[in-house]
């Protein structure tokens, strides 16, 4: 260095001497460190592309130039249908989903009927948790579990519950104290009082899996995310998926059709029966 701002005097230079050969010495670990850093950072994209790479928008069956992707769904049922033995070769990557359950409070609290202080975690949360996991394994699926919370903490020993009971292999994540903050607002959107402070927003907790969601978008190839009470198994899924490519299916053949529909040929007839009267002049969806 020949900056003069930088050149010490000599009774500094004494001072900074054992310093100045400390730095010496640790300058190729330095480098040794922000090399390996760089590599970890390297892999780790590799692994994101990898990743990419199984998206809807790389199935197997989309046309070449890939532009409307009108087959991702069908890649995806195809993953979900595969056989379990075919789930781990080469060619068959594994069917990867999230998930997701959203659960208020880890105690009931005695209202909507339920026993004040009852395990809700323990007693109802785990064993469908468990029931619906077990029941993606044993297709072949690769499953990890998210946990949303509204309570503030989940003990060690709690956590490692929950662990135990999930099939081997399956992955856990935990976001505890999850509800979020709002100000209680009128109907017109404007504040109760000038001076109004934030306030928890239970009711808000439902809504906190789509954050979830974004950030593993990437990494999955479905979500489930539910409150905890509702059991969700492998069939749920597959028939949604299956459900979802005939609606698609049907929305191709709308849009090259003449009249800009899609006729169904030997329709089952409809004998279903209605009880009741709309109170919102609806023609559906009051049964």
């Amino acid at each position: 260095i020949t900056c003069d701002c930088l050149r010490p005097t000599m009774a500094a230079s004494r001072l900074s001497l054992p310093a100045l050969l400390l730095a010496i010495a640790l300058c190729p670990f330095i480098l040794t460190t922000l090399l390996l850093q760089n590599s970890a950072t390297t892999n780790n994209h590799q692994q994101l592309e990898e990743q990419t790479a199984r998206r809807l928008s790389e199935s197997s069956s989309s046309t070449s130039s890939g532009k409307d992707h009108q087959h991702d769904l069908e890649h995806v049922l195809s993953l979900a249908t595969s056989p379990p033995e075919d789930a781990f070769t080469e060619d068959d990557t594994p069917f990867r989903v999230l998930f997701i359950v959203t659960t208020l409070a880890e105690y009931d609290k005695g209202t909507r009927g339920t026993t004040h202080g009852a395990d809700r975690l323990k007693d109802l949360v785990l064993p469908l948790l468990v029931d619906g996991v077990t029941s993606m394994v044993d297709r072949g699926w690769e499953v990890d579990v998210y946990l949303i919370c509204g309570f503030e903490t989940l003990l060690p020993p709690r956590r490692q519950m929950i662990q135990d009971a999930l099939p081997h292999g399956v992955g856990l994540e935990v976001w505890t104290d999850a509800i979020p903050y709002y100000y209680v607002k009128k109907h017109n959107q404007e504040l109760k009082q000038p001076d109004q402070s934030i306030e928890l927003a239970p009711h808000g907790l439902s809504r906190q899996h789509r954050f979830v969601v974004r950030d593993k978008l990437m990494e999955y190839d479905f979500f489930t995310a539910f409150e905890d009470d509702i059991r969700i198994m492998a069939d749920h899924v597959v028939n949604f998926l299956e459900m979802s490519v005939e609606i698609d299916r049907m929305r191709r053949a709308a849009e090259h059709s003449p009249d800009g529909k899609v006729h169904v040929e030997h329709a089952a007839e409809d004998n279903r029966t209605r009880r009741g009267k709309s109170m919102d002049k609806a023609t559906v969806g009051n049964d």
